[in-house]
């Protein structure tokens, strides 16, 4: 699968030069929002990076190859083309192998920065226990790769249709570390804060650098999560998000909606029945998160 990789010149240059560099994910693209919401926040993100001096590589598939730092005509054909795939670590090399458009999740961005040295990765929440996976098991691969590889990863939490609870507890039981900029709680994605505390507060941008040293050198084997809630301006109430899921939820029954159809399903309705400030909500965490990674990976390159 190396083979198949297409590196930008900008980001390969900067991984060569131990530069910062933040890697970003393409579901939210062609998945995670309309558009042109999905092409103006994949700029505004890479914009975000490198306002913050770091530079930005989001990853795709475009006609089968790999592409690390998707160009303006990439990013166009993801967030506009049909039948773009929706890629995880077991159908990937399908993808590849179909000469496919895709567009890769969390664990399989992680999985392929990891590769090639990237260190920093930044996206809106992670994937994570689904409610009701005491009956089918699901659980999102976002946790596996976590857990197996190295990546410092800045998220507003799991996203909020999930079972926060259960995903809080399974982090620990990974291992992965749970840490937070100026918050004592994980986000709830859509909302500031949930009842579940971190591990540690950090109050700035240089303490979470150095802290990031030490798991570094310490040969810490799985990612640190940083969480980063939704900017105030921008938070739904707790109470309003679990009212729509509940509604989203029931109208995805009713649908016999399912499998890795529901959650886009989810979000579409929550989007509608929030009369889109879940998506200002969505939109406005994304970019905030990929400029605390700027920043982060920033610091980190100087310590």
């Amino acid at each position: 699968m190396l083979s198949k990789f297409k590196i930008d010149t900008k980001v390969s240059n900067a991984i060569n030069d131990g530069k910062a560099v933040v890697a970003l994910e393409s579901t939210l693209i062609s998945h995670g929002l309309p558009y042109p919401a999905n092409i103006k926040v994949a700029n505004d993100s890479i914009k975000a990076v490198e306002e913050s001096g770091s530079v930005a590589a989001t990853i795709g598939i475009i006609k089968g190859e790999i592409k690390i730092g998707l160009n303006d005509e990439d990013l166009e054909i993801l967030a506009t083309s049909k039948n773009v795939e929706k890629v995880s670590l077991h159908n990937i090399a399908l993808s590849i192998y179909e000469k496919k458009n895709a567009a890769t999740t969390v664990a399989t961005s992680i999985n392929i920065a990891s590769k090639i040295g990237i260190n920093f990765f930044a996206t809106g929440g992670i994937g994570g226990v689904h409610l009701g996976a005491e009956k089918n098991s699901d659980v999102s691969a976002d946790l596996t790769e976590l857990s197996n590889n190295k990546m410092f990863v800045i998220s507003s939490g799991a996203k909020s249709i999930l079972d926060l609870e259960k995903t809080f507890e399974k982090l620990e039981t990974l291992g992965i570390p749970r840490i937070a900029y100026n918050s004592d709680f994980m986000p709830g994605f859509w909302y500031e804060e949930t009842n579940f505390k971190v591990d540690k507060n950090f109050k700035n941008i240089t303490d979470i650098a150095k802290y990031l040293k030490i798991i570094e050198n310490f040969h810490h084997k799985s990612s640190v999560l940083i969480f980063n809630k939704v900017p105030k301006e921008k938070a739904i109430d707790k109470n309003l998000i679990q009212n729509w899921i509940e509604l989203s939820i029931d109208r995805a029954k009713e649908l016999d909606i399912a499998g890795k159809d529901l959650t886009p399903f989810l979000i579409s309705e929550i989007n509608s029945l929030s009369q889109n400030k879940s998506l200002d909500a969505n939109t406005a965490l994304i970019v905030n998160n990929a400029l605390l990674a700027g920043k982060i990976a920033k610091n980190f390159s100087l310590v």
